[in-house]
């Protein structure tokens, strides 16, 4: 569109006077500006890199996305463009110029997102090689939504096969504990001799591993088993403290300090606390776990839009990004002595309240986990219809439809 007119301005040129020049120029300029209002507000970021590895177009999607300011436009990308996964792709977009590509990855810089890119290369009328461009769509929304479904469905079926396995296992555990106590009374009948406390002693640690194994069972179930929510209006500050009441002493005889970053107000939200104590324990536990030698724990709460944040920050050693999607799968652990369970009871929590957690974290640098519960409204008290008895206020009568 905009050749044609350039090429019809020429034509004319020597025929025009200086006010159809102007009346043209302006002519030029609002086709130029709508163009760059369209490339400007499309969804997916268009890049476009001339023969000559320069920078020639970037949309303010592809910006965004690159952390590529407008001053790039001019520069050679190896120079722009920080990523290194993405500047590896655009060279060999050179190398290799009929290759059409398109790919799913991770850019790192400015922050790790998935993307999916298209990159094709651009000719002229002659055929000639002019360049490349790349088309890219921001689908970590859509990663993280299938990520979790699939979570979900993991849970779901290993919920259905631990209450088989757990009655299973319980039936002969019941036996093997009648059996051990008519033993022990056999036992106990016999006359007082060194063989006869050699046998209460292998007795003894034959019950302690019988209740080590049907605790451990217990606990899986109990983990896996969705308890009923109870919605109350808490004030998360309150929660908070209940808890650090009660590990603050352990922690400082484990030479770990708690830095509070957050105001000493009411932070106010329907939330079932038994389960959100749970779920603020086991983060605790694990920022313990991952500074054996101490260091600090820090916690900051506010009101975030329609949630409440919460995070919890350990100087610790970090985790591994290919690990990192893998902390909330059951009996997963990054420890020598973890169960794999603790961060389940989280999820599980944040789930039951439609919430969710987020991880991050850099080797070396420790890691933050984010609890966003969400701003439940109470719900809308009506009249009874024919002047019957009002609402009494309890607890139940109030939670929302969950």
């Amino acid at each position: 569109m905009t050749g044609k007119f350039t090429e019809r301005f020429v034509q004319r040129l020597d025929q025009l006077d200086s006010r159809k020049v102007g009346e043209y120029l302006l002519g030029l300029a609002r086709e130029k500006g709508l163009l760059e209002n369209i490339f400007n507000s499309m969804q997916e970021g268009l890049l476009v890199i001339d023969s000559s590895k320069t920078i020639a177009m970037v949309n303010h999607a592809a910006g965004r996305l690159l952390d590529l300011p407008s001053e790039s436009v001019g520069s050679l990308f190896y120079e722009s463009i920080r990523d290194p996964g993405l500047r590896d792709i655009i060279e060999q977009g050179f190398e290799v110029p009929g290759q059409v590509l398109i790919r799913e990855f991770i850019v790192v810089h400015p922050q790790p997102r998935w993307v999916r890119m298209s990159r094709t290369s651009l000719r002229d009328a002659d055929g000639k090689f002019r360049g490349i461009m790349l088309v890219l769509n921001d689908i970590t929304r859509q990663r993280k939504s299938e990520q979790e479904t699939n979570r979900v469905e993991r849970l779901d079926f290993l919920s259905h096969l631990t209450a088989g396995v757990a009655h299973e296992i319980g039936n002969p555990l019941s036996s093997l504990s009648i059996q051990i106590q008519l033993i022990e009374r056999q036992v106990n009948s016999m006359e007082v001799s060194p063989f006869r406390d050699k046998l209460r002693k292998r007795i003894l640690i034959i019950k302690e591993e019988l209740l080590r194994l049907d605790q451990i069972v217990t606990q899986f179930v109990q983990t896996l088993r969705p308890e009923p929510l109870i919605l109350r209006k808490e004030n998360l500050v309150k929660v908070v403290e209940e808890v650090l009441e009660l590990v603050e002493e352990e922690l400082r005889e484990k030479g770990i300090s708690l830095n509070r970053d957050y105001p000493q107000e009411n932070i106010m939200g329907r939330m079932d606390s038994g389960l959100m104590k749970q779920a603020i324990i086991n983060l605790i536990k694990n920022a313990v776990q991952a500074m054996p030698g101490g260091g600090e724990i820090s916690i900051r709460m506010e009101k975030k839009d329609a949630y409440l944040k919460f995070s919890i920050t350990d100087q610790g050693t970090g985790i591994p990004r290919e690990k990192i999607n893998r902390l909330f799968e059951p009996l997963f652990t990054t420890k020598e002595t973890g169960s794999g369970l603790g961060l389940l009871v989280v999820y599980k929590a944040l789930r039951q309240h439609g919430g969710y957690v987020e991880v991050t974290s850099q080797p070396g640098e420790g890691t933050t986990f984010t609890i966003w519960l969400p701003q439940r409204p109470e719900r809308i008290k009506l009249l009874p219809a024919g002047g019957g008895n009002h609402d009494n206020g309890s607890p139940r009568s109030n939670s929302p439809i969950t």
